[in-house]
């Protein structure tokens, strides 16, 4: 009886299976990519195997279900600084939502690869993302948005240099692209000027409306046949079901009761056998006990005195040891600690493996001065303790926001504050750097508000950005001190002096690193001392 059960489970499980059988497959992918997530020892690895997944979902023919890979991928690529992941990513959760349909959401994502892509100088990535907006455009018959993207695609082919007489392979590709997009913006400007009676559109809905029913029609054709199949294979299993119920139901009540009967004493039979043994065993275990307990009392006896001797002096020694590991540990992590917070973490890791560190040139460096306003006048008006008290909540707060970013503090000279990016991260961008100053600004003027409500004087501060080449190294044998020089230093300060109480000036360098990012208002050409005319823009915000 218990031997016909088992077989009926084991048919019925497989009956399921065959069924359904991409379920067992599916549940097996999806432990396989956990475990491997599990696995993965850092960011970069993690975004290359969601990389991989959302690409392999994409190529079978599941863009949907490939679309959160993508964005994980790109959101792990922003965090880790990979300028070509994140915008690739982008692009590929892009082409997921295009081929599922989600137009609107593929023209957002299409719309941040070509920005990434732009702004980092992935001219691949950059086109293929307007050809795809083009596209979208197209199909929606909005002539005048795939007219605009046409345009932004003639204009930055122009701008990196497709339209040049250099010599190559490439330069012939991006002739011939460029010379491709201006006969498709040509055209586009035709059929925009063309569309006043509404025909080509019409026709052209028409078109759509019949192709989306031919693919409706043969979408219900496929499932009339997967309903055929899985009614089918439910009718073989309903008769396969139904036989076994006819088979168990052939067992007799008679043969029933015998076979319990059997069992039964079969039980007893096997407890009478366990039961012998184990009188057997024991009194084996009684002989020999006696003839071996005399010896071994008087062994264990004098063993015991001298292992607890030995045990005593050993926990002495392993405690003192372990003492003086913690002590050891502890002045380690505070040394390491104090050290990090003058220097650089991979500056800090040469000093200690070499003992001195090797000065650096850094050729895209992004240099930030802040400098209060009336600093001297608020000395005078407060008192020293409360004076430094500011200064400190102001620098650490300073502090926290440049750190979110990936930004080097230098050094603070009185009241002012002075950071720099692109250094041993190679974060070469002035992106990061303008971001923290708007933010350190919206934090000035929080607290300005709030000590004006109550009665106390407040620090407004001015900011400067500039880009360029910088050396850095430490200086000093006793106090070491980690600093940079050269004129991207100078003329950081200058943008300082000549910048407006609570707004950021941005010299013309750093604007071109991140012209794409922010909305600007152009100061025009000012003297700034020992430079004499330099172009500076304000920041007014984030895009």
């Amino acid at each position: 009886m218990h031997i016909r059960l088992s077989a009926f489970f084991s048919l019925l499980w497989c009956l399921l299976i065959w069924v359904n059988p991409s379920h067992a497959q599916r549940t097996q992918s999806d432990t396989d990519l956990k475990s491997k997530l599990d696995r993965a020892k850092d960011k970069s690895e993690r975004m290359a195997i969601n990389y991989k997944q959302a690409q392999k979902l994409l190529n079978d023919g599941k863009p949907a279900a490939s679309v959160p890979y993508a964005a994980e991928a790109a959101r792990l690529a922003t965090e880790i600084g990979d300028r070509r992941k994140e915008a690739e990513a982008t692009l590929l959760a892009g082409e997921g939502e295009f081929k599922s349909r989600e137009y609107k959401k593929a023209v957002s994502r299409y719309t941040q690869a070509w920005n990434y892509a732009r702004n980092s100088g992935l001219r691949d990535i950059a086109l293929n993302a307007t050809e795809r907006l083009q596209d979208i455009a197209l199909r929606d018959n909005n002539f005048k948005e795939a007219l605009k993207w046409s345009r932004e695609t003639v204009a930055y082919l122009k701008e990196t240099g497709g339209g040049g007489r250099s010599g190559g392979d490439a330069a012939r590709r991006l002739e011939d692209r460029l010379s491709k997009a201006e006969s498709e913006n040509r055209l586009l400007r035709e059929q925009l000027a063309q569309a006043t009676g509404q025909t080509e559109v019409l026709l052209q809905s028409e078109a759509q409306l019949r192709e989306a029913q031919e693919r409706k029609q043969q979408e219900l054709q496929q499932q009339k046949v997967t309903l055929s199949k899985t009614t089918q294979k439910a009718d073989s299993l309903g008769t396969v079901v139904r036989k076994i119920d006819y088979e168990l139901s052939e067992l007799t009540k008679e043969q029933l009761a015998s076979s319990i009967k059997l069992e039964r004493q079969e039980r007893e039979l096997q407890e009478e056998k366990r039961k012998v043994a184990e009188t057997a065993l024991a009194q084996e275990r009684v002989e020999s006990a006696r003839n071996v307990l005399a010896l071994v009392s008087v062994l264990v006896l004098v063993l015991a005195g001298s292992f607890y001797m030995r045990y005593r002096a050993k926990r002495r020694a392993a405690d003192d040891l372990s003492a003086k590991n913690a002590l050891i540990d502890q002045e380690r992590k505070r040394s390491d600690e104090l050290l990090l917070n003058i220097l650089p973490p991979a500056i800090a890791t040469e000093l200690k493996s070499r003992n001195k560190v090797a000065a650096q040139r850094y050729e895209r460096a992004s240099v930030m001065f802040i400098d209060f306003k009336g600093f001297t006048l608020l000395s005078e008006k407060l008192s020293p303790e409360r004076l430094v008290e500011e200064l400190d909540h102001c620098f650490s707060n300073f502090d926290h926001i440049i750190g979110k970013y990936r930004i080097e503090k230098i050094k603070t000279i009185g009241d002012a504050y002075m950071c720099a990016s692109g250094l041993s991260d190679k974060n070469d961008s002035a992106t990061d750097l303008i971001r923290s100053a708007l933010e350190i600004q919206d934090f000035l003027l929080g607290l300005k508000a709030e000590r004006m409500s109550q009665g106390l004087p407040c620090f407004e501060a001015r900011i400067g950005i500039h880009l360029g080449p910088v050396i850095a190294g430490v200086v000093g044998a006793k106090k070491f001190a980690y600093d940079i020089w050269g004129d991207t230093v100078n003329v950081a300060s200058r943008m300082e002096e000549t910048c407006e109480i609570g707004r950021v000036n941005v010299s013309e360098d750093a604007y071109i690193s991140a012209k794409y990012e922010f909305e600007w208002e152009y100061r025009g050409k000012l003297a700034a001392k020992n430079k004499g005319e330099m172009e500076m823009y304000y920041v007014k915000g984030m895009k």
